[in-house]
């Protein structure tokens, strides 16, 4: 008898369970039922009643949703959605730099332009992969060198977040404009604050190498003896960064 009594109520507390949709800064949708919900955490139990706890800091929007098929048939359908367009987007960026340079043991100024491709919430953790391509203007005793350099970036967030500390690299190849030019590779440290699920501001410091080389030319010792030579050198900059991503 007891049991029969307890029966509509524990159907009642079944039916009247509230559900919400969780939607996460990746993109990510999450549908469950709240357990608990504070400015750091919230906890989420699923219809198997598996718990999992996510930081709000990556949380977007929670509202709530109806407890039928239908509204779960478009969850799932909106989910896919949610997934395949966030797969997709990738962001197009604009990088500016000033600073000094040193070659052959002799110091002046650098000034750096970028254009940057690639996709900036990889794996939905802030990574960016892609590639740039820019222009450098090293400028040593009265004498402008110009460089094209095309490289491959990737840059990783240090902690998650919207304003999250990233270390970064880059590799590829300067074109010199006027003389040989030759691996270009660099490293970096900033920080970055991400306003939408694609784009961020970004301030930073990086440590840039570029190899240079003069075009090679014949030296004839005698009419028997002759060599080639070429003039390598590699001049290093430091640089204030400054950017933003779409």
């Amino acid at each position: 008898m007891a049991l029969l009594l307890l029966l509509p109520v524990l159907v009642m507390g079944e039916d009247g369970t509230v559900m919400h949709r969780i939607v996460f800064r990746s993109g990510r949708v999450v549908t469950g039922e709240i357990v608990q919900q504070n400015s750091e955490v919230v906890i989420v139990k699923d219809s198997y009643g598996a718990r999992f706890q996510y930081p709000m800091s990556d949380v977007e929007q929670i509202t709530k949703v109806e407890e039928h098929k239908e509204a779960k048939e478009e969850s799932v359908e909106e989910i896919s959605s949610r997934k395949v367009t966030n797969t997709k987007r990738t962001s197009l960026g604009i990088r500016v730099a000033g600073g000094v340079m040193s070659l052959d043991g002799t110091t002046g100024a650098a000034v750096a332009a970028d254009v940057r491709l690639g996709a900036n919430n990889l794996a939905g953790r802030r990574i960016f992969l892609g590639g740039q391509v820019g222009y450098r203007a090293m400028m040593v005793e009265s004498k402008v060198l110009s460089v094209i350099p095309i490289d491959a970036v990737l840059e990783l967030p240090l902690i998650q977040g919207d304003h999250t500390p990233m270390i970064g690299a880059n590799i590829g190849y300067g074109i010199g404009i006027g003389f040989l030019g030759g691996v270009n590779a660099g490293l970096s440290f900033g920080y970055r604050y991400h306003f939408s699920r694609t784009g961020a501001f970004h301030i930073g410091l990086e440590a840039e190498v570029q190899q240079m080389a003069s075009a090679p030319h014949t030296v004839i010792v005698d009419t028997d003896q002759k060599f080639t030579s070429t003039g390598g050198r590699t001049a290093v900059m430091g640089l204030l960064t400054l950017g933003v991503l779409f």
